[in-house]
């Protein structure tokens, strides 16, 4: 995949790098001037590197949160995040190195910073959660790190971060020579599943690269992770993408980890804000109450879906017409999205996940179609012919008057009628299939709405 795809990315690189819980996130989200990042007193919150772009001094680079640094850790997956940091270091142009006023020097800042100056990379100390005068004289012992460049902050407030971020413009020597292409003109592409479905392993498949941790152990990404990639398809055409690898999200109710229901949270705003959602299913397991949720979501949101069979090579006893049998049975457990296409594909070898690009895009130009007023009236006869209306209550059945457009991804449109609150939710889904079919609509999501028409009073003489 990494021959055709690009990650968006001309920007310099500044990763942020220290232990555990010495506010990394937090000057990460003071230094992009939003909460992107999920903050915590509970250690090794933030497992993959987080990028968002920070803007200072009219110019911007690509800032890094990486995960907390713990030497003495024995769990693997907080191993393989250590190894992330690590790379995301040899990576960077420049790094800011976090360490904790309040706690004072401790013996893991010593061994970071050891690892920090023979990498050779440009190192900045940032001495965080100096807010008293207390903690500027216990600032003093970091001196022992040998690191030459010094800035005491609170990331909390913001104090000191101004001076940073001047000695970081100068030492990048920041200059727009490139365009590069904000996000907001790409696909936003929510991938979402059930936790150790392959969503990870998806994006990294994608982008040709490991940007993301992939781990046996649920719920190993906690927060949203995305990625703008620009992708050249087979006609050369160039097509920008911004993915989001999304936690796993399970039912709230078993929930007891605060920090797990934040992230889920941030896994449904994420879907609101997506263009398409990427539904991932384990085809080697059976479709669970998780997938089901998950699918309802979408509906809710009147997102455009597109089912992702992953794990399609672990699927036994194939044969010519496996594709066709597990499509019939998705549709059996999700009867209201037979209209979402399905794509059957291996993230771990990557089999079809080319296929599935050419879909988003596709899918993509199929969502943004504006359909005239005129072709709109001619649909609407056209359904009234082939089924009247039929009511939900009342003896007689609503008028349907005309139709109109009102936005696209999602699509929006309004049937003006007299009766908005008559109109029986079995032909509002019918409306739905028909406007999918007559208008090649396959996969969109569409919010249909009614109102109703306004009387005129008449005049009494």
């Amino acid at each position: 995949m990494s021959s055709n795809i690009k990650i968006v990315n001309d920007l310099p690189v500044v990763a942020i790098i220290g232990r555990t819980n010495v506010g990394k996130s937090t000057l990460f989200n003071k230094l992009l001037g939003k909460n992107q990042a999920l903050t915590s007193k509970q250690a090794g919150t933030t497992r993959d590197i987080r990028y968002g772009e920070c803007y200072w001094r009219g110019e911007k680079f690509l800032l890094a949160d990486t995960a907390g640094l713990d030497a003495n850790t024995q769990k693997e997956v907080d191993k393989e995040s250590i190894a992330f940091s690590l790379k995301a270091v040899k990576q960077a142009n420049l790094v800011l190195f976090v360490v904790d006023a309040k706690d004072g020097l401790m013996p893991q800042d010593k061994q970071f910073a050891a690892v920090l100056r023979k990498s050779g990379q440009p190192l900045i100390l940032v001495i965080n959660k100096v807010e008293k005068d207390r903690d500027l004289f216990n600032a003093n012992e970091f001196s022992a790190l040998r690191i030459e460049h010094v800035f005491p902050v609170s990331a909390k407030v913001g104090a000191g971060v101004g001076d940073m971020l001047d000695y970081v413009y100068e030492k990048l020597k920041l200059k727009s020579e490139k365009t590069v292409t904000p996000a907001n003109q790409s696909i936003k592409i929510a991938i979402i599943g059930k936790p150790n479905v392959g969503k990870s392993s998806l994006l990294n498949k994608i982008i040709g690269q490991e940007r993301v941790i992939v781990s046996p152990l649920p719920h190993t990404t906690r927060e949203a992770q995305d990625l703008t990639v620009d992708y050249t398809d087979e006609q050369g055409e160039s097509h920008l993408m911004t993915f989001i690898d999304t936690p796993g999200i399970i039912k709230k109710c078993k929930i007891n980890d605060k920090l797990l229901e934040e992230s889920i949270n941030q896994s449904l705003e994420t879907i609101k804000k997506s263009d398409i959602v990427l539904l991932l299913l384990d085809a080697s397991s059976d479709i669970s109450v998780q997938d089901k949720n998950l699918a309802k979501i979408v509906l809710d949101n009147n997102k455009s879906l597109i089912f992702v069979a992953n794990k399609w090579d672990l699927k036994e006893d194939k044969d010519e017409h496996s594709d066709k049998t597990y499509i019939n049975y998705l549709h059996g457990h999700f009867p209201y999205l037979t209209w979402a296409s399905v794509i059957f594909l291996s993230a771990k070898t990557g089999f079809k996940v080319e296929r599935l690009l050419q879909e988003i895009i596709e899918l993509d130009n199929r969502q943004n179609k504006r359909i005239n007023a005129e072709d709109l009236q001619t649909f609407l006869k056209h359904i009234l012919k082939k089924q009247p209306v039929r009511k939900a209550k009342g003896l007689r059945p609503p008028f349907l008057h005309f139709m109109k457009q009102l936005r696209t991804k999602p699509f929006v449109f309004e049937i003006i009628t007299d009766q908005a609150e008559n109109i029986h939710f079995s032909y509002q889904r019918f409306i739905l299939n028909e406007l999918r079919q007559y208008f090649d609509l396959f996969g969109c999501g569409i919010d249909l709405t009614f109102t109703e028409r306004i009387k005129k009073k008449k005049h009494q003489t």
